[in-house]
This record gives C-alpha cells, structure tokens and sequence, in this order.
C-alpha cells in the first residue's frame, strides 16, 4: 500500500520547505533521485491521471539522499554512495577534509558536531536505509545557494581564491586524480584528514599507473 505522501509533501516534513514557493530545485534533485531509481515510488491511477507516493520506507532514503546531493552533486554518485562500500569510504574521507574545523561553508553555518558525526556515519556501518543521517547544515545547501549549484560547484566556483588543501579536495571530488596527485605532492600538513585523503590518492594514481603497464604489457604480447 502506498504512502500517500508526494515528494513535495515529504520534503515539507523532512526539512520544512514548501518546493513549490522556496525551492523547486530540491524537488528536481529528488525526481533525478526517483528515476535513477534510489527513491522508490508507487503510482495510484486516478480518474484522469495517475498519482505517484513515496513507497513505505523511503522517508529516510530521501532525507539521506538529499543531504549527500548538497556535496556530491550527481544523482548517481549518490545512489553509489547507498550501494557501494569502497565508494562511500572514499566520499567520507573527502567529506572529512571538507568539513574540517569549520563552522561555515560558503556562508552556509555548520555545526562543527553534526558535521563530525556526519562523516563518521558514513564512514562506518550506518544503515543509509533504515536510520537518518546526522543534519550538520543550518539550511540546506540547495536552498542557500540557489538554482543549479551545490555545495562542491560553489565551491569549486571560487578555486582560484582557494588554499591548496581546498583545490586538492576539489579535484579529488571532480575525478582529476592526476591534479589531485599533483597538487599533493606540495601540501605539507598535520592534519589527519588530510593526510588520509593525500595517502588515499597516492594509493589510486599507483593503482592506474600499474594498471596502465599491465595493458601496455597486454598489448606488446
């Protein structure tokens, strides 16, 4: 049986916001997390038209949902973050880096303690499906910083004002490993996430590197 509760209606309970008047971004972002099929749906066929309800259970999936789409800006990545395991590791250890010490983020007010148990959550056995992920931002990102822009792309926006450790989170986010390896090699730092995320790149350009002398290999046969 359905929920009867729209997506719109959801949104409204989860986070207080009425898409239709403050954002209809965050509906978008959630009808891209429908079709991919992260969010489930049940459709009713009405008198003239059909109506579509959350499927029973799918309240949290989309609130996480929601919350992972403030950073990682494609649809898909999130799904992959609820469905792979290595993935969601490495989004926790970029998560960590980003969020550091900081109390804001492009304006939008962090708390410091939400945004520790965040990534924590993600970096452990947290049950995406089942329990809501600690909320760490005063308003959401998508509401904050409007239409077509997340939290990374603002970021992202603003590089060339950037320290390196922010530039070297950017490219690690965007896919560049070979940019992220690069800006690595100068960032000396005491910060653990940091760290982490430099060693974690330094592990995956190796990786391709033996990888591309195993096809070269391949190919000379």
């Amino acid at each position: 049986m359905a929920s009867r509760i729209t997506v719109p209606e959801a949104i409204r309970q989860l986070f207080d916001i009425d898409v239709a008047s403050q954002s209809q971004l965050l509906k978008t972002k959630a009808d891209s997390l429908v079709r991919n099929k992260l969010i489930k749906i049940e459709t009713e066929q009405k008198v003239q038209r059909k109506s579509k309800y959350l499927a029973p259970g799918q309240m949290t999936v989309l609130f996480n949902a929601l919350l992972l789409n403030a950073v990682f800006h494609d649809p898909k990545d999130v799904k992959r973050i609820f469905e792979d395991k290595a993935y969601r590791q490495e989004c926790a250890i970029a998560l960590r880096a980003m969020f550091g010490k900081s109390n804001s983020l492009m304006g939008i007010a962090l708390s410091n303690g939400l945004a520790v148990k965040f990534t924590d959550a993600l970096a452990g056995d947290f049950d995406l499906y089942q329990n809501k992920l600690p909320n760490p931002f005063a308003v959401l990102p998508q509401l904050a910083l409007g239409k077509n822009l997340n939290l990374l792309y603002a970021l992202l926006a603003q590089s060339a004002a950037m320290d390196p450790t922010d530039n070297l989170l950017l490219a690690y986010l965007e896919g560049d490993v070979d940019k992220a390896a690069e800006i690595a090699s100068y960032i000396v730092t005491d910060n653990d996430a940091v760290t982490q995320l430099k060693q974690h790149i330094d592990n995956e350009l190796q990786e391709a590197i033996e990888f591309d002398d195993l096809l070269v290999k391949f190919r000379n046969m």
